[in-house]
């Protein structure tokens, strides 16, 4: 295995481990938080979510064979798309949802009549969400220490990301301690800073991540099928692929269909298309695949 196939392999069991200790996090957030019936802890499992999402990214990234360390990517796939439209989505149903409740409740919190939803938190329920939150953070500073030496920006953009939220971590734990002790009025309004918290965290993790799955195209689809189409024997120049910077270095691929009479010079072809690509717009690096043909020199469509 080379060493970028080695690092994307250590990349890939290290963000698993993270996914599946942010999806612990996750369900006993969710299931403490609806049985004490405690808003902040609910809202907090938002900003687990995101996590969830973050982590998910990082490994299509990562696992993808077309982009070695999460770097080199031709662009956005309908999965993350979707992936980010359905977790905005969720994410803008619970906010304004527990934004709602939790108005409510700050209305009535001074009545004598009780609480419709009052929280009932306990010390050992809080002792249970800081086991497995401590445990989400010690794999992810277990990821740090076994990825000192590794390229992976999705990685590194993922750890980052969780980081940069753990000091909810201790303040969700001291609010659900005063809220054990009766200030019950603390949950509704850590509820509503947790909800507005996760919207700005959301923003910053697309902001900051889905750029990672794009590189912008160097050279116009168009422009590098007209000069294809152009060299004597090619038909149809498809699926074209560009990056990188034109004048310094840039990286295309692209299909050709070749009309039968010229299968035979097919490598002279490859040659003259990449020659013609190359004048027009400096150093290029050219990956040609022949569409249906194993002929040597121009490779193959992998299936």
């Amino acid at each position: 295995m080379n060493r970028g196939g080695y690092q994307r392999h250590i990349s890939h069991r290290l963000l698993l481990m993270i996914l599946w200790m942010a999806l612990l996090v996750l369900t006993v957030e969710l299931t403490v938080g609806w049985a004490s019936k405690s808003l902040c802890l609910i809202a907090e499992s938002l900003h687990t979510l995101v996590d969830v999402f973050s982590t998910l990214i990082s490994l299509i990234a990562v696992t993808s064979p077309h982009r070695p360390l999460g770097k080199e990517i031709w662009g956005h796939g309908q999965s993350e798309a979707t992936g980010a439209l359905i977790l905005s989505a969720i994410l803008g149903f619970a906010g304004i949802s527990i934004l709602w409740i939790a108005l409510a409740q700050i209305r009535i919190i001074f009545q004598p009549t009780p609480m419709a939803l009052q929280p009932s938190v306990t010390l050992p329920l809080i002792f249970l969400v800081a086991v497995v939150v401590l445990l989400l953070l010690a794999t992810v500073l277990f990821a740090v220490r076994h990825s000192q030496h590794n390229s992976s920006l999705a990685m590194k953009l993922n750890i980052a990301h969780i980081l940069s939220d753990s000091w909810l971590t201790l303040l969700l734990l001291v609010g659900l301690f005063f809220v054990s002790q009766g200030y019950l009025w603390l949950d509704p309004m850590l509820a509503i800073f947790m909800v507005v918290l996760a919207v700005g965290s959301l923003g910053k993790m697309l902001k900051e991540q889905l750029p990672m799955l794009l590189k912008p195209t160097a050279i116009a689809p168009e422009a590098i099928a007209q000069i294809a189409c152009q060299t004597e024997g090619v038909t149809r120049c498809t699926r074209i692929l560009s990056r990188g910077m034109v004048g310094r270095q840039v990286w295309v691929e692209l299909h050709i269909t070749l009309h039968p009479e010229y299968m035979i010079i097919a490598n002279s072809i490859g040659e003259k298309v990449e020659r013609s690509l190359r004048d027009r717009y400096g150093p290029i690096c050219a990956q040609i695949w022949l569409d249906q043909t194993k002929t040597a020199g121009i490779k193959p469509v992998q299936k």
